[in-house]
């Protein structure tokens, strides 16, 4: 069969033009195994493809579904082999490529397989599958849509079929696009899919790749003229699957054959993008005690802000564990770290806190797909109070870096050193480009520890477009120049200092100043911080109290020792997302 390339998507149209020039054909667009040294190229897809449906459970006759059957190959060999095939796709191209492969061919079946334009998600229907398969497609997808779709679609005791790359060693901190192997085999145990069959073919597919490079080079020139693609842009690709077998090699990657049956299970693990804020109005009012905003919601977790993972009973949503998107200077460069908000267990549903209780299953789920050295965020940190610290601790989720300090001064302390005024301003919190001026200075002197970004991009988000809180902004003014800029906010009899941007060695007479102006105005103020940065701020007259408040780290996954975090972090009253 032909595949024409220019009808795929990039690269697997670079990949099918390649295949053609060197054998004249273009069957599978996936990893070969190079189980014999004498395979060709093609040879050792086709025994990848063999190797697969080698792990079929149920006889030829079952129902198979193909998720993400591309050009058709796997599809064609199933039909081949007897089994009833469904095969979904959500690139038309690619679904009209299987299409033809099929006309152009016998088929075992008397009637032509159902290729449908689909995704996962979308896909529709009344009938329950024998197998669902899933070759070199699963890392379009999060695990959790996997399994939780694949429960919608296999009959009781059907087999989930994976052939896959995955991150093996996440022990060096560098972001990997794959998900961790041994984190999606937990999450495969807590959705209900026991593992049946593991076979790791990283070895077998990183001599495939060996004898794939010299493909790029000896055919370098008809490419880019079919193409249309420089050399360079050709050359970057052959660069990518260079390191792809690189990491292969050294046991970053592993390509690994996994079989699962689905077993019985009432839970059901989904990343909660997938559903519309008004899902959690009960589950947010039950667990906190206070009105649902959906607006805050969205402020949080909307456009790509947050993260978070559900678990959901008969369609209910009975768990949350959310997490949002934060940029830091982690000892001095930028990194993003994951604010853990939201935990929720309807009461109902709470029981004792062990690896089977509904928290730890969306927390350690939450952790393992978006913090630790290979994930978006390298690290996590929350404002949990010491029931729920100790909780996490002893479930193997978090560790302890610091806690937070309430920090004040009498009204009869030491004067600020200089005469500063303070005054108000507006709401949108910059003024001329004054934030951004004070937090180039202010973040050179973190060099050493841990900080967010409070730029004026970040404190306008923060503090402007919060729903359902009245911020207040003060610009303190020296008259030697200096400047700085808080937030506050009412809290109690006192006005809490949510944030403070100045110049480090500022920061002692900045809250001295602003204790005084407190006073003068009927509110005293206080700071909440992390107490790791207490020297920065620390005065004669200072008064400190602890908050009850422990900062905790994620202790799950690999990433960041708690032993390197002990007392780095500075953080404040603003960095909580309910302030």
């Amino acid at each position: 069969m032909k595949t024409t390339p220019q009808s795929l998507i990039f690269p697997l149209n670079i990949y099918a033009e390649l295949l053609e020039l060197a054998f004249g054909h273009v069957d599978f667009l996936s990893y070969g195994t190079q189980a014999e040294p004498d395979l060709s190229v093609t040879g050792a897809q086709q025994a990848m493809a063999a190797r697969l449906l080698a792990m079929l459970e149920p006889a030829p006759g079952a129902t198979v579904l193909d998720i993400g059957c591309g050009t058709g190959a796997l599809a064609y060999e199933l039909d081949r082999a007897g089994y009833q095939v469904t095969a979904i796709d959500v690139s038309e191209q690619a679904i009209s490529a299987a299409r033809r492969r099929f006309c152009e061919h016998d088929t075992a079946s008397a009637a032509l397989p159902r290729l449908v334009l689909a995704d996962l998600q979308n896909y529709e229907t009344d009938e329950c599958f024998d197998v669902l398969v899933l070759q070199n497609s699963a890392r379009y997808l999060s695990p959790l849509t996997v399994f939780a779709h694949a429960r919608r679609l296999l009959k009781a005791g059907g087999q989930l079929l994976i052939l896959e790359e995955f991150t093996g060693d996440d022990s060096v901190q560098a972001p990997e696009p794959l998900p961790v192997l041994s984190h999606v085999l937990h999450m495969a145990g807590r959705a209900g899919f026991e593992l049946t069959q593991h076979h790791d073919v990283s070895s077998s597919v990183a001599r495939w790749l060996e004898h794939c490079l010299p493909l790029f080079d000896q055919h370098l020139v008809a490419l880019a003229q079919r193409t249309g693609l420089s050399t360079d842009q050709l050359l970057a690709l052959r660069q990518s699957m260079a390191d792809d077998l690189a990491k292969c090699q050294r046991g970053r990657y592993i390509h690994a054959l996994l079989a699962f049956r689905m077993d019985a299970c009432d839970v059901t693990l989904l990343p909660a993008e997938l559903m519309p804020a008004e899902r959690f109005q009960v589950l947010f009012e039950r667990s906190f005690d206070t009105g649902f905003d959906a607006s805050l919601w969205h402020w949080k977790y909307g456009d790509g802000r947050g993260h978070s993972v559900v678990a959901c009973k008969r369609g209910e949503a009975v768990a949350h564990y959310g997490g949002i998107s934060r940029d830091i200077l982690y000892f001095g460069r930028p990194a993003r770290a994951l604010q853990i908000c939201d935990v929720m267990v309807l009461p109902q549903h709470r029981s004792f806190y062990s690896k089977r209780s509904l928290f730890f299953i969306t927390a350690a789920t939450m952790l393992e797909l978006h913090a630790g050295n290979t994930a978006e965020h390298l690290l996590g940190f929350g404002f949990p109070n010491i029931k729920a610290m100790h909780v996490a601790q002893r479930l193997g989720l978090y560790g302890k870096t610091d806690e937070l300090l309430a920090l004040s001064y009498p009204a009869d302390g030491e004067p600020a050193a200089g005469a500063w005024t303070v005054a108000q301003a507006g709401p949108e919190v910059d003024s001329g480009g004054l934030t951004d001026a004070l937090w180039q200075r202010m973040a050179p002197a973190f060099a050493d520890d841990i900080i967010g970004i409070r730029d004026a991009a970040y404190l306008h988000y923060r503090y402007a477009q919060r729903p359902g809180l009245d911020y207040h902004v003060l610009v303190l003014t020296h008259p030697s120049g200096s400047h700085a800029i808080a937030v506050t906010r009412d809290h109690g009899e006192h006005r809490l200092i949510m944030d403070v941007v100045a110049s480090a060695d500022d920061l002692p007479q900045v809250l001295i100043a602003l204790s005084q102006h407190g006073h003068d105005t009927g509110r005293p103020m206080v700071l909440w911080l992390s107490a790791g940065q207490l020297h920065r701020v620390r005065t004669a007259s200072l008064h400190v109290e602890p908050t009850g408040i422990h900062i905790p780290c994620n202790a799950w996954t690999q990433g960041p020792a708690a032993e390197t975090l002990q007392g780095k972090w500075w953080l404040t009253a603003g960095d909580m997302d309910f302030m």
